[in-house]
């Protein structure tokens, strides 16, 4: 309307230069008309409009709950099977137990033998790097999620030991005031499980936060689901998946001692230690298939872990049961998923 307006003032102008008084008159006569039709407009845009407030209130601190993962419903585009690629024999008498990988894929292997007190590094189970020396048997090993720091438990003294991932250097021992058998570990929790069921929750320094007791018998293995806040794990010929607070999300029975792992699609991998095999099973417990067996060369299997890529999975095996700290121990072998995850 402005624009009309002020188009209208400009003939008038014209006019008061260049034209006759009548036909200025005449202009002078439309501009009042054009002004008046104009403000009826207005106010009835006025009087048809609303005005609306919005407020919005102001949160801090927002914390996301998780809706859940995304998971497809079948497993068509997981890995259908493995097959072997390398096999490497600790040149030291050994009993590995457990293993972890580095943020640069480094190996670690705790040896629990107390003769050798060790834990191997090796980078992609070809290259030997070194070995750190503990004051006793290191059991368990994890890398603590996003950083170059691990931890091993060290189960005689019921202590936890704190290691530099970047320079293999030991850091501040903590006591955790149990005897603590195996570790797992997020981006801001430690979590450490042993015997008589119990489990301890402890921040990334090492302060005790909780304990939860689950079971009544010691726990092997542990790891942390960090999509579903649950931890799951190993007894004796049992495993376990449950919540922080320890209500029980499933259980089933399986063979001897053996670790567990994830896949990327957060599937659970676990061996059967005396029926020589590893499975996989879905969060939830509801779908479970064999993976590996005697064939691929698995016999009484123990830690495993997926490099950072998870195409490949490295499993500690050992070719005897039941060996002592020995000639005996022959080793272990690791398995290359060639079958990549989608």
């Amino acid at each position: 309307m402005m624009e009309i307006l002020k188009s209208k003032e400009n003939e008038i102008e014209v006019l008061k230069e260049c034209g006759s008084n009548k036909q200025l008159f005449i202009a002078l006569r439309k501009q009042v008309s054009d002004v008046q039709t104009a403000a009826n407009k207005v106010q009835q845009m006025i009087s048809s409009s609303q005005e609306v407030d919005i407020s919005l209130d102001e949160y801090k601190n927002v914390k996301m709950k998780c809706f859940g993962s995304f998971r497809p419903r079948s497993w068509q585009n997981q890995p259908i099977g493995f097959e072997k690629d390398t096999d490497l024999r600790c040149n030291a008498i050994c009993n590995l137990v457990d293993v972890a990988i580095t943020e640069d894929n480094k190996l670690l292997l705790t040896n629990y033998i107390g003769s050798n007190q060790k834990l191997y590094v090796y980078r992609e189970c070809k290259e030997y790097e070194g070995e750190i020396t503990f004051t006793s048997d290191p059991r368990g090993v994890a890398v603590i999620a996003g950083s170059d720091r691990a931890v091993v438990t060290l189960l005689n003294d019921k202590y936890i030991q704190f290691i530099n991932t970047k320079q293999m250097k030991k850091e501040v021992k903590v006591n955790v005031k149990f005897e603590c058998i195996a570790v797992s570990a997020g981006r801001d929790n430690i979590y450490v499980s042993g015997n008589n069921g119990t489990i301890k929750t402890l921040d990334t320094n090492g302060t005790i936060l909780q304990s939860i007791n689950h079971g009544e018998t010691d726990i092997y293995f542990l790891l942390y689901d960090n999509i579903h806040e649950q931890l799951i794990v190993r007894f004796d010929n049992k495993l376990s998946c449950v919540k922080l607070d320890g209500t029980l999300v499933f259980s089933m029975d399986v063979s001897g001692r053996a670790g567990v792992t994830f896949d990327r699609q957060g599937d659970i991998y676990f061996g059967n230690y005396h029926t020589n095999n590893i499975q996989r099973i879905s969060p939830d417990g509801e779908n479970c298939e064999q993976m590996l067996n005697q064939d691929n060369g698995i016999h009484y299997p123990k830690g495993m872990c997926f490099n950072n890529d998870f195409t490949k999975l490295f499993v500690v095996n050992n070719d005897c049961q039941g060996c002592s700290s020995d000639s005996r121990i022959i080793g272990y072998y690791y398995l290359n998923g060639f079958r990549e995850f989608m």
